[in-house]
């Protein structure tokens, strides 16, 4: 089994269908309550682990996966996904070099 993930085969929410074509996202999710945590460790750990080794990865990595999650490709949706990709990966090369991490507050405190 491969240790580290380099490339967005090694991520393991991604998979190749029968033709060779990647899945960026996994697809009939049921969502349940207890998949928050997943979803959060496959930014925190998978995607900060691959843009440590290639941040381009990375960013197609995030830009794939949001793109199937909402199911749209106009170019709103893609401008706007293209922004969140590239601030991602920005925000993960700052943390490694020592920045600290946002802590967004409830609405109420706001």
């Amino acid at each position: 089994m491969k240790t580290s993930i380099e490339t967005r085969d090694d991520l393991s929410f991604t998979k190749r269908d029968d033709g060779g074509r990647l899945i960026n996202w996994p697809r009939n999710n049921p969502g349940v309550a207890a998949d928050w945590e997943t979803g959060m460790a496959y930014f925190d750990s998978e995607i900060a682990e691959l843009a440590a080794h290639d941040e381009t990865e990375a960013m197609w990595a995030i830009k794939a996966a949001l793109g199937a999650m909402c199911g749209r490709f106009t170019c709103l949706e893609i401008g706007f996904v293209d922004s969140v990709a590239v601030a991602a990966v920005t925000g993960l090369r700052a943390m490694r070099n020592g920045a600290e991490q946002f802590e967004p507050k409830d609405s109420e405190e706001i």
